[in-house]
């Protein structure tokens, strides 16, 4: 069954970057799934499994957010460095934006009922996943705390649907919506 998220995919110069430090980090996260250049994406609300993604697609409307610059940067751990289990790069400039984006996405998708995280929002691509909690320090250290790739402007989110496999999950967008 296909799960299904609301994501701003970076352009394939951002991608080229990120390709770059997952290759620095992979020697600091020995036992890592490492997360594959067709799924970095920021996520913007996560809707779950058994989605009927046409209604979904139906609800969005055109994001009222004014579009920013964003731009990767800084490495972190989820739920900590210390004992993570997920390994990502967060963003150095464009959050408020985005929050504000997954804000709009959240207003669309709750009349259908999908409602938003209760948590608060943490822009992320994630790099790999750990089965059990480990020490991530060496990995967030070859991440860096500086910017990773040029800035952009995002000019869509996505639909995306994900699909679990064998290999890891498979994406497809679905749908894309422009930002004005």
């Amino acid at each position: 069954m296909a799960r299904a998220f609301v994501a701003v995919v970076p352009p394939g110069e951002v991608l080229d970057a990120v390709e770059a430090v997952v290759a620095r980090a992979r020697a600091h996260v020995p036992g890592a799934r490492w997360t594959t250049r067709d799924k970095w994406h920021l996520t913007l609300q996560f809707l779950g499994e058994g989605v009927d993604l046409d209604a979904a697609a139906e609800a969005m409307d055109e994001p009222a957010v004014e579009r920013e610059s964003v731009r990767l940067g800084g490495g972190g751990a989820f739920p900590g460095v210390r004992r993570g289990t997920v390994l990502w790069i967060g963003v150095a400039c464009g959050g408020g934006m985005l929050a504000k984006l997954a804000e709009s996405v959240g207003v669309a998708m709750s009349p259908i009922g999908f409602e938003p995280d209760g948590r608060p929002f943490r822009p992320h691509v994630t790099l790999a996943r750990l089965r059990a909690p480990g020490d991530l320090r060496g990995g967030t250290d070859a991440v860096g705390r500086g910017p990773v790739g040029p800035e952009w402007v995002p000019s869509s989110i996505a639909l995306m649907e994900s699909y679990p496999g064998r290999d890891g999950a498979r994406y497809r967008v679905h749908a894309t919506f422009p930002l004005r």
